[in-house]
């Protein structure tokens, strides 16, 4: 009988020091990370009156992890009459006197913080200017075009190539262009010609000439 004793104790240290180790174990497996640094990307934003810009929040940790903070981050500008933001989703203010306004868009996570800078600028649209990296395409291709507008009191164009609505003077060659996005149809003859252009609030684009290969 005490050596039965003896054994029920030993079984009983054991249990006790497997219990402690797999404690001391679970303890270390679900420590949290620290979070160590913060980023707001784009860093600098140009928008033109009432567009709109999703922000993004990065953080990093000391596991040298990364996480999407965008929607846990707190929010906030200096100047709401410039730019107003949620969850990161940036808007310019409609209407903006000259010269073009500016606001810091600020996130926080725990004690870091990180900025963009937002730049609105005034209107009305002066001039749009389109241009290609494909002005000779081959029948059936896809060729992206870009729009930039020019405004009053800014000497920065801005990307309006979501904007603007856009024509092909040939559908023969290019039927639609959405978004800057137009294919060539397949059909295209070889030397065929279509004229594009863009037109945003009364303002129209000089031509852009499209030939086929």
């Amino acid at each position: 009988m005490p050596g039965f004793n003896r054994k029920l104790r030993l079984l009983a240290a054991l249990i006790t020091l497997l219990m402690l180790a797999l404690g001391l174990g679970c303890r270390g497996f679900f420590v949290h990370p620290t979070l160590t640094a913060l980023t707001v990307a784009p860093t600098s934003v140009s928008l033109i009156e009432a567009q709109t810009r999703q922000l993004a929040a990065t953080g990093t940790y000391d596991d040298g992890s990364k996480k999407d903070l965008t929607g846990s981050a707190g929010w906030t500008t200096s100047d709401a009459a410039v730019a107003t933001v949620t969850a990161g989703l940036v808007k310019a203010a409609a209407t903006i006197s000259n010269p073009p306004g500016t606001a810091t868009i600020t996130a926080t996570s725990g004690t870091l913080t990180a900025t963009s800078t937002i730049t609105v600028n005034t209107g009305p649209l002066t001039a749009i200017t389109i241009s290609t990296t494909t002005p000779n395409p081959a029948a059936g291709q896809t060729v992206v075009f870009t729009a930039l507008g020019t405004y009053t009191g800014s000497t920065q164009q801005q990307d309006i190539t979501n904007l603007v609505t856009w024509s092909s003077s040939n559908t023969a060659v290019i039927t639609t262009i959405s978004n800057g996005s137009g294919a060539v149809l397949s059909t295209a003859t070889s030397g065929a010609t279509t004229s594009v252009t863009a037109t945003l609030n009364g303002i129209t684009s000089g031509a852009l000439t499209i030939t086929v290969q």
